[in-house]
Order: C-alpha cells, then structure tokens, then sequence
C-alpha cells in the first residue's frame, strides 16, 4: 500500500516534500537571492524557480515575498537568541559564561555569513528597499542580557562596580567591529581566537582583581 501510495503522489503531481523541506528550501533560495541581489530586485518568479516550487506554494507558505523576509529574519534572530539564551541560567563565573556566550554567537555569525551580510544590507540600506523589521529590539535584548549578567557579576564581586549598560556598550562595539571584518569582502583580521583576546582585554580592566591591582 505505502509504494501505491507513493507512486500516486507522484503520479498526481503532488511534493513528496514534508512541509519543513518546503518553507526550509524558500527560506534558503531567498537568503541566497536577497543577498546576491538585493531584496527589491529579486522577483517572486526568481525566488520560487531557486526553490523548486511554484508562486502558489510560496505564497501559501509565507503569504508574499514580504513575508518570506521577515520570516528569514525571524528565525534566523530566534536561532540566535535561542542559542545565546541558554548562558543565562548556566554554573561558573559571569566572565566565563559571558565568554562562552559572546564565543556562541560569534561562531553562528562565522557559520552564517550570507545571513549577516543581508542583515546589515536591510538595516544600513537606504529606507524602503526591504520590509521594515525591529533589528534594535532585537539588539537591545542582547545588550540588557550582558548587562544582567554584569550586574550579577558586580553583586559576585566579580567585577567592578560601574554602569552596566557602559560596560554593555563596550563588549557589544568589540563583538560588531568583529562581525563586520567577517562580511567584508577582504580576508578576515579577527578571528574567532583574535575576538576572545580583544575580549579578554576589556573583561581584565572590568575584574575586580584588576581594579585592586591598580590602587596597589
């Protein structure tokens, strides 16, 4: 029954494609085709041939090119959040887990370039070429994350009383001026082992033990 089954499928024209291989597969055509082009001048009809589908099955999916955009920005940020999250709760100093943390996310930007290049295109581009997306709530929560976790620190007396959000700002400003070596177009400057000593820099003036050696 199952090999009948099978060869009606395809007999009728049906996708043997489970749903997650479909939206998975426009997902990628449109990262591809955003990125090498540009979201504005990449056609729906472009879009659904990269893919292997048809218009109607992308717009049954995502609804419009539009929403396919903002679907890939979703679950590419959602993967993200979800992977730097999982620091939050973990044992050991707050210098080690935000290390791991920031080494987490610093890796998921090396593994998805394309995915980087197009976001920063959206967010710096000039307005209207792309649907409109939160990229600064999604950046907010990043810094407030490394924050909480710097506040727990200075509760530990692991790190120096200061403002928070200052010590944010400056682990953040390191981490971006990493990415963007990464999506430029020359070879790389700063890579992963590069980053964690820039890092290791800014965490050693942020110690507590570091600030008692400089009132020694």
């Amino acid at each position: 029954m199952d090999g009948r089954k099978g060869r009606r499928v395809k007999a009728e024209g049906e996708s043997p494609k489970p749903e997650g291989r479909i939206r998975e597969a426009l997902m990628k055509a449109a990262l591809k085709l955003f990125t090498r082009r540009g979201y504005a001048a990449t056609t729906v009809r472009e879009l659904v041939e990269e893919a292997g589908v048809t218009k109607p099955v992308l717009y049954y999916y995502f609804a419009s090119k539009e929403g396919l955009f903002l679907e890939l920005m979703r679950t590419h940020f959602g993967r993200l959040e979800a992977l730097i999250d999982r620091h939050r709760g973990q044992d050991g100093s707050v210098r080690t887990r935000l290390m791991a943390m920031l080494d987490d996310g610093f890796a998921y930007v090396q593994q998805e370039r394309d995915f980087i290049r197009l976001m920063h295109a959206a967010y710096f581009g000039p307005p209207g070429q792309s649907p409109h997306f939160d990229f600064d709530a999604y950046h907010q929560r990043y810094h407030d994350l490394i924050a909480q976790l710097l506040e727990e620190g200075i509760s530990r007396k692991e790190i120096r009383p200061g403002d928070v959000g200052d010590m944010a700002w400056i682990i953040l400003g390191t981490v971006e001026i990493a990415i963007e070596d990464q999506i430029c177009n020359q070879a790389s400057r700063i890579d992963q082992e590069t980053l964690r000593r820039l890092l290791n820099l800014i965490f050693d003036g942020l110690s507590v033990k570091r600030g008692k050696d400089k009132k020694a």
